[in-house]
């Protein structure tokens, strides 16, 4: 390459660079609050043409830290310094990006990645089954002994169920009895365990809650609420009062 050439080459790679950063630094600005609000977040990864969901631990500006992806027991290995395509699952939609893996964490005998950012996150879709972030005080009976109550709290709500934390050790599967309160209502939901995990921050548990028994009548209630409590922050995005 002619030195005149590369010199232009040079400029041209320069000005690429300033204006791909400058795009993830306005994306990270735009969606990253949105995405770290959300304590369910997942991501979808591909790995030797297999799709895996594994959870986001934390996020902070352009840090991400997952758990590391398992197949069949055996973990998946990233080199540092690879580069990933990433979707992000939020309440909100799906986002796609890349990150650059930089660390490798063990903590609790878990294997978690830690990478940054590295190219603007672009909003693929809306989700339809819309999960509303929400802390709501819960307490829950087990059925062989419902003379003892149990308490947690909510992390986010929809129609079919609910993200509780708490400190007690349950298994996945295992029935509940949940009693809560939204807009002035109290609601009592034979439910059931289906997926368990430690919140990496604070090492409390966190469940995945199946409703079982809601009736027509309650679903059309948690829905409501749920619609107007979006609008609510919809507006609140848009600057609306």
């Amino acid at each position: 390459m002619k030195k005149g050439n590369k010199v232009i080459f040079n400029l041209f790679k320069e000005k690429f660079l300033k204006y791909k950063e400058r795009s993830i630094e306005e994306s990270v600005s735009k969606y990253a609050k949105i995405l770290d609000d959300d304590i369910d977040l997942k991501i979808h990864i591909s790995y030797h043409n297999k799709m895996y969901t594994t959870y986001v631990e934390s996020l902070h500006n352009r840090e991400v830290v997952f758990r590391c992806p398992i197949d069949e027991e055996n973990i998946i290995r990233y080199n540092l310094g690879k580069i990933i395509e990433i979707e992000f699952i939020s309440y909100t939609g799906l986002y796609i990006t890349e990150i650059c893996i930089t660390e490798r964490i063990i903590k609790d005998d878990i294997m978690y990645y830690k990478g940054n950012i590295n190219s603007p996150i672009e909003k693929k879709q809306r989700r339809d089954n819309f999960r509303l972030p929400i802390n709501l005080d819960v307490t829950y009976t087990l059925p062989l002994n419902e003379a003892r109550l149990y308490s947690g709290n909510t992390k986010d709500i929809s129609v079919g169920g609910m993200l509780m934390e708490n400190n007690e050790h349950l298994y996945v599967n295992k029935k509940l009895k949940i009693t809560f309160e939204l807009d002035n209502k109290v609601y009592r939901v034979k439910s059931t365990i289906i997926n368990k995990r430690t919140n990496f921050v604070n090492g409390k548990y966190l469940y995945h809650i199946r409703f079982d028994d809601l009736n027509n009548k309650q679903k059309r209630e948690i829905y409501r609420f749920i619609l107007d409590e979006q609008k609510v922050e919809l507006r609140r995005n848009a600057g609306i009062r």
